[in-house]
């Protein structure tokens, strides 16, 4: 409670408010428009900054610009050349983990990309979001940072590029300059004497920042086997994340083996400087950084990079639609189709999609934690589990979408509704029309999933009264697909 009677919490203050959104239809146009507005904020997959805006003060009153780059064509590609790999700033987590067999340098990323979030959240957020976001938290940096990539920027002046590991001046930090955009971000492909790996510690399965992650790679000589290259990467332990330097001047020329294994793991964490917070203490992340380096050196030394896998997407597709509007404001009407039916309606203060929705179109759709945690508040967007509490309404312009409300149809219950029934995986209630929506998603994808399958595929959503046991099981043995049904 606060001491000054009548003062709001700051969970009870208004957060910034969206006041115009600009949409270019073109990467030119996009640097135009920032040129012109270089106080907008440039947004993609928004997860980061609408949960930004909504704990900022909106001290000023009059709002902020967006500059929309969702679903832009030119920057939505992932495109492998002779030497390297080129994402673009519009490539999201789950474009990057649908997307097998690029480039062995691709799966170490592929393996920290499965780490962000839930579905949901992997099907909107994008690589350059995470690291533009720059917290040392942020899972793909310090693979990024491993495969020596690189940071190309862009302004109406021109253009520049510079490694990843220069690209960030402190925490949440980078070098920026104004009316300056990242475009791409560029990795080298590996020779086929490379090998690495990514791993992470957390406090729990899915959903957790980081206590400690980091990315690895090696390279050999073919006629020695000892290492010729050493880059390793620590993330979540100081405000930064960069390459370890003593770790590579004591690998190299050495092999690779349970005893260097070992004195390697003890360079690294002697290195590091880790920090105290509420995830962990200095002590433990010091600890757990040697143990899991050590083991993550092990599993290399047979001279293969471990194969990531391939989670349930829950509906992620390439295809984006164009923007039926170029620039919106909050008087704009936005029209989409919810649930089969035409629904238009002015933005007004619905900053979210999950907020217009239950003020013009759909209350089943439900608030939990408003920060993509929870996941009661997923719909289908043009086919793609979202949680709506992060999707900025403009962005759901001529847009279809479906919530819990739509899943059934003439015939009946959708399958899943109806097993959801048949176990009685439902309680309060309150969490389940996003439980609904996500599993109709990832039973449209596989039908029959296995129960690490269920759980990965429903790791967004979160609920305080089945256990959880019922949910899976409602999902399992049985074909849950409408067209199985």
């Amino acid at each position: 409670m606060s001491a000054d009677i009548g003062v709001l919490h700051e969970s009870q203050q208004l957060g910034t408010q969206v006041r115009e959104i600009l949409r270019p239809t073109t990467w030119s146009e996009a640097l135009k428009l920032y040129e012109a507005s270089p106080n907008a904020l440039p947004v993609a997959g928004a997860t980061d900054l609408l949960l930004d805006l909504s704990r900022t003060a909106n001290t000023g009153g009059s709002g902020v610009t967006l500059l929309d780059l969702w679903g832009l064509q030119d920057c939505s590609q992932i495109t492998v050349n002779d030497n390297d790999v080129v994402v673009g700033c519009g490539v999201t987590h789950n474009q990057i983990i649908s997307s097998p067999n690029l480039d062995s340098a691709l799966d170490i990323l592929r393996m920290a990309c499965l780490e962000i979030g839930s579905p949901q959240l992997r099907n909107r957020a994008t690589v350059v979001g995470n690291i533009v976001t720059a917290s040392p938290a942020n899972d793909t940096i310090s693979a990024l940072v491993a495969l020596n990539a690189s940071v190309l920027m862009e302004s109406v002046q021109g253009k520049r590029e510079i490694p990843i590991s220069e690209f960030f001046a402190g925490f949440r930090q980078t070098v920026l300059a104004k009316s300056e955009l990242v475009r791409s971000i560029r990795i080298p492909r590996w020779n086929p004497h490379t090998v690495g790996t990514w791993f992470k510690v957390g406090n729990r399965n899915a959903q957790a920042i980081s206590v400690v992650h980091a990315g690895i790679v090696l390279e050999f000589d073919d006629a020695t086997s000892l290492i010729t290259r050493a880059d390793v990467a620590i993330g979540s332990v100081s405000e930064t994340i960069s390459l370890s330097k003593s770790l590579r001047e004591y690998l190299v020329g050495r092999p690779l083996n349970a005893e260097t294994s070992a004195a390697a793991a003890h360079v690294v964490a002697s290195e590091i400087s880790p920090i105290d917070d509420i995830r962990a203490t200095a002590v433990y992340r010091t600890a757990v950084t040697e143990t899991a380096v050590r083991r993550a050196f092990l599993s290399l030394s047979e001279f293969s990079t471990p194969q990531s896998e391939v989670a349930p997407l829950l509906g992620w597709v390439a295809n984006r639609p164009t923007p039926p509007q170029p620039n919106l404001v909050t008087t704009t009407e936005v029209a989409c189709t919810v649930n089969g039916s035409g629904v238009a309606a002015q933005i007004a203060n619905n900053a979210t999609l999950l907020e217009w929705l239950r003020a013009n179109a759909s209350t089943g759709t439900k608030e939990g934690c408003a920060e993509g945690e929870c996941g009661a508040c997923t719909v289908l967007l043009n086919g793609a589990a979202v949680t709506s509490c992060l999707v900025p309404t403009a962005q759901a312009d001529g847009s279809s979408v479906v919530t819990v409300e739509g899943l059934a149809d003439a015939s009946g219950l959708h399958p899943v509704q109806q097993r959801f029934l048949d176990e009685f995986a439902v309680q309060c209630g309150f969490c389940t029309p996003g439980f609904l929506v996500a599993a109709a998603a990832l039973c449209d994808e596989n039908n029959s999933p296995s129960a690490d399958e269920i759980r990965v595929g429903l790791s967004g959503n979160l609920c305080r009264c089945t256990g959880y046991y019922s949910i899976i099981e409602a999902l399992s043995g049985s074909s849950t697909s409408r067209d199985s049904s």
